[in-house]
C-alpha cells in the first residue's frame, strides 16, 4: 500500500507521455457508459493502472495479480474489468460530466486513453406558485425545477397591453456547462434546461392564468362588430317571420 501511494503521487506529479488526444463522448443521462483502453498499449510489466476523473479523483486501481479496486465514492456506480482494464459508469448523471483518464505506470507514466464525457440534461418542470389578478392587471410567480433539485423562481406581470418579466431569477448554472433559464416569449412562459449537446423545456400560456387577456380578445372591436351584425340579422329575420 505504501508503494501504491508513492506511485499515485508520482503519477499526479509528473506529466505522462502518450497520446494527448481527448475523445469527446456525448451520452444519454441514466444510461451506462463503457470507457476502454487499447490492451496492446498496456505494458506487461506495469505496476499500476489508474482511471481518474478530472485529473484528481481516482475511480479504479488495477494492479497485477489483484482484483480491481473501486474507490469508495464510486462503489456501486462503477464496474471494472480485469480482462481489458475498462470501466463502466452506471446510470450516468449530469454531475458525471467531465474528463476521464486512464494512465499506466511501468518504466514511466503513460496515458492510455482520455474521454471528455458530457451527459444530456434532465427534464425541466414548471409550477405556478401564485397568481394575483384584477380587471386590468395580472401577476404570477413560477418555479422552474430539474430532477437534480435545481430551481429558479421568477415573476411575470401583465397589463391590458403587454407582459414583462419583473423579478426573481432569470438563469442559474446547474452543473458545469449546463444552465436553467426562464423567460417570456410573446404569450409563453418558457423554462429551459440546456448544455452544449442537449436541451429540454416546459411551456405555459400566460393567458391561461391572466383571464382578462381573454376578455380583451372577446371585447375587441372586430369581435363586437361581427356580434352586432349577427344580432341585427337575427332580429330582422324575426320581424320578417
Amino acid at each position: 500500500d505504501l508503494l501504491e501511494h508513492i506511485l499515485l503521487l508520482f503519477i499526479f506529479s509528473w506529466i505522462s507521455i502518450g497520446s494527448s488526444a481527448v475523445t469527446p463522448v456525448f451520452w444519454e443521462k441514466g444510461k451506462d457508459l463503457l470507457l476502454e483502453v487499447m490492451i496492446r498499449d498496456v505494458p506487461e510489466d506495469f505496476s499500476l493502472l489508474l482511471w481518474t476523473f478530472n485529473g484528481k479523483v481516482v475511480l479504479v486501481r488495477f494492479s497485477p495479480g489483484r482484483e480491481p479496486r473501486v474507490s469508495d465514492v464510486y462503489t456501486g456506480r462503477v464496474e471494472a474489468s480485469v480482462k481489458n482494464f475498462s470501466v463502466k459508469l452506471k446510470n450516468l448523471q449530469e454531475a458525471d460530466s467531465g474528463v476521464y483518464t486512464a494512465r499506466v505506470t511501468a518504466d514511466q507514466v503513460q496515458k492510455l486513453a482520455e474521454y471528455s464525457v458530457t451527459a444530456q440534461v434532465s427534464p425541466v418542470a414548471m409550477t405556478v406558485d401564485s397568481v394575483s389578478s384584477s380587471s386590468d392587471s395580472c401577476s404570477l410567480t413560477v418555479t422552474c425545477s430539474t430532477q437534480d433539485s435545481h430551481h429558479i423562481n421568477s415573476t411575470f406581470t401583465c397589463d391590458t397591453n403587454t407582459c414583462s418579466q419583473e423579478g426573481g431569477e432569470r438563469s442559474k448554472v446547474t452543473t458545469p456547462g449546463a444552465s436553467l433559464n426562464v423567460y417570456l416569449l410573446n404569450d409563453l412562459i418558457i423554462c429551459n434546461h440546456s448544455n452544449q449537446v442537449s436541451w429540454t423545456n416546459n411551456r405555459k400560456m400566460i393567458d391561461d392564468f391572466c383571464f382578462f387577456l381573454h376578455f380583451d380578445i372577446i371585447l375587441s372591436d372586430e369581435f363586437l362588430g361581427h356580434f352586432y351584425d349577427s344580432l341585427y340579422y337575427d332580429v330582422l329575420c324575426l320581424i320578417i317571420l
